[in-house]
C-alpha cells in the first residue's frame, strides 16, 4: 500500500492506495486516527464498491459516512 499526502497545511490528509483493500479493510485500521471515515465517491464507483467497503469497515467497528457526488462536481 502506498500513501499519497494531500498537502493542505493543518488540514492535510493521506489517501491510501493498494491492491486488495476491498477484501482486507483491516489493513486500513492502523491508519485511522479514530474509528470513523468519510468515503467520497461518484455514483458509478459507489454502485460497484461502496456497499462492500462500508460493510467491511463496519464489521471492524468503523463508522462510515458515504458521500456520493455526481460526475463533474
Amino acid at each position: 500500500m502506498i500513501a499519497v499526502r494531500v498537502d493542505l497545511g493543518e488540514r492535510s490528509y493521506p489517501i491510501h492506495i493498494g491492491a486488495g483493500l476491498l477484501r482486507d479493510q483491516a489493513a486500513l485500521l492502523p491508519f485511522l486516527a479514530q474509528p470513523k471515515v468519510a468515503v467520497v465517491t461518484n455514483p458509478v464507483v459507489a454502485d460497484l464498491y461502496l456497499d462492500q467497503l462500508s460493510r467491511g469497515l463496519d464489521a471492524h467497528g468503523v463508522d462510515v459516512v458515504s458521500i456520493v457526488v455526481p460526475d463533474g462536481e
